[in-house]
């Protein structure tokens, strides 16, 4: 905000003879919102504000937000103890981590705000026609943001500009379809202004990230709102994605490994590094770097810690608070190599220990131990025991790569047209990678019986049960918060909680 320095003499009993003037100067040094955001590179960091806050919600030092609130509640992990109340839906009004998920997302509303409502009045462009860049990038985080709060709260307030009174800010809820018109425009535009790339620079969203989120959303609206036009727009903005410059990287683990980010492969990944001279994302609101404490693999807080350090990883001194559930172990199919990339298993060498069941069942436990036998491997493998801090890690959190545009327009294709041979193509695609990871981590040309492609003909509805739920569970296990929102938007969230006794049951 402008500061203006104001001299009130009768206040400080102290005569100033000030000619009659009164101070109304900008502070020299000081960046104000009148003196900032004038130039291209004004811009260029301040579009970077609302990405940088994704990283406050996978920062869970705190314990709030991303893998507690969304990916907890799936069917694919559980809590390392019973009857945690987000693994088990005893949601309440008081709940601090969707609280927390809650006012991360409209921080990133108002940042993208902030971009939209002071382009306009900047004056110092090199080149105005840059302008409507950095419009597209503000709306497409825009729609980032308010894609995940209509997806989870529904018709949440529509805030397009950033308040100047308190009144501004007393807003209610929209109308039905109200916020997901916002998304779709936002995402509409940024789908045609975008560029394909930036370069060197990393992390930006392109005009084909725009254009997979956009697919996503409509993909979403036909299946919750029963509107089987979207799937229609869904394909042809899902299509024109897939047709970008990427490719499946032949090895599945490259796309969770730390430096393999940004590959062939990925649309759109958080940054986890700190910053530098590729990625300028910085650190967390927390004041944490930005690749501290990934959400389901790291605990959040330092209270059944075993040893020195706090929040370790699920091996070593650590306390596994994450197990794989034996719905999710059973349902990869035999010599997958996904498995592997997914998990950690019974009988594994694990940091100098052979990875076994837990026995015990009152804290604090032998923390090595998993009552399933499975604990997530998804950005942990391999293996690092020598990392400090031990809860730190730099590598990128994906969060749109091809296999999952490939599988949701299969999935249009499939819901929208009947088109059992046109999702089977683009599932076998998806397949025919995970064997060429077989042949890479097994040094073989033999693939025999090893994810046969799924037939080319059969019953829509048995086929997506049979065929494509499936793919999508054993492909994208543990990824952002997919399993839960599917399981949601297939109208079939009863499956997580009779899966969830299922794997107790087993355990």
């Amino acid at each position: 905000m402008k500061r203006t320095a104001l001299v009130i003499a009768a206040s400080l009993g102290v005569a100033l003879d000030l000619g009659c003037h009164i101070l109304d100067t900008e502070p020299l040094g000081t960046l104000t919102d009148q003196t900032f955001y004038q130039t291209e590179k004004d811009f260029d960091a301040a579009t970077l504000a609302p990405y940088s806050t994704m990283l406050n919600l996978t920062y869970d030092q705190n314990g709030m937000g991303w893998w507690d609130g969304f990916l907890l509640p799936d069917d694919n992990v559980q809590y390392r103890d019973p009857n945690r109340e987000n693994d088990v839906f005893n949601w309440s009004a008081t709940n601090v981590d969707f609280a927390w998920v809650w006012a991360t997302a409209y921080k990133g509303v108002m940042r993208a705000n902030v971009v939209l409502d002071q382009l306009p009045k900047a004056t110092k462009f090199a080149d105005p026609t840059k302008k409507p860049r950095y419009e597209a990038e503000a709306k497409f985080m825009r729609a980032w943001w308010y894609f995940l709060l209509a997806r989870n709260w529904g018709d949440v307030p529509i805030v397009t500009s950033v308040p100047t009174s308190t009144a501004a800010t007393q807003v209610g809820n929209s109308q039905p379809g109200e916020v997901w018109d916002l998304i779709e425009s936002d995402l509409d535009f940024a789908a045609t202004t975008l560029p394909t790339d930036y370069g060197a620079e990393k992390g930006r969203a392109t005009r084909y990230t725009a254009l997979a989120l956009l697919g996503k959303v409509e993909v979403y609206r036909a299946q919750w709102f029963n509107q089987p036009a979207k799937y229609q727009e869904a394909i042809t903005h899902l299509t024109a994605a897939a047709a970008g410059p990427f490719s499946l990287v032949p090895d599945y683990g490259d796309n969770f490994r730390d430096g393999t980010e940004n590959n062939s492969e990925s649309l759109f990944e958080v940054q986890a590094t700190a910053g530098d001279n590729i990625n300028a994302w910085g650190v967390t609101d927390l004041g944490g770097a930005a690749g501290h404490a990934w959400p389901i693999y790291v605990s959040p807080s330092c209270y059944y810690g075993t040893g020195g350090g706090c929040a370790p990883k699920a091996w070593g001194e650590g306390y596994g608070q994450i197990e794989i559930t034996v719905s999710l172990a059973s349902e990869f199919e035999a010599g997958d190599p996904r498995s592997a990339a997914t998990m950690y298993s019974t009988g594994e060498d694990y940091g100098g220990v052979l990875y076994q069941i837990r026995t015990d069942t009152t804290p604090p436990q032998a923390v090595l131990w998993s009552r399933t036998g499975h604990t997530p491997a998804k950005y942990d493998r391999p293996f690092d025991p020598n990392r400090f801090p031990n809860n730190l890690s730099t590598d990128n959190l994906r969060l749109i790569r091809l296999a999952d545009v490939l599988l949701l327009l299969a999935e249009a294709k499939l819901l929208g047209n009947n088109d059992v041979p046109g999702a089977a193509a683009l599932v076998n695609q998806v397949r025919a990678r995970a064997r060429q990871t077989y042949r890479i981590v097994n040094n073989t040309t033999d693939t025999t019986g090893v994810l046969p492609d799924v037939p080319t003909s059969g019953a829509t509805n048995t086929w997506f049960v049979t065929y494509l739920t499936h793919e999508r569970r054993v492909e994208l296990a543990l990824e952002d918060a997919y399993r839960y929102d599917d399981l949601v938007r297939w109208h079939r969230a009863g499956l997580i909680t009779a899966e969830l006794a299922q794997a107790d049951t087993a355990a």
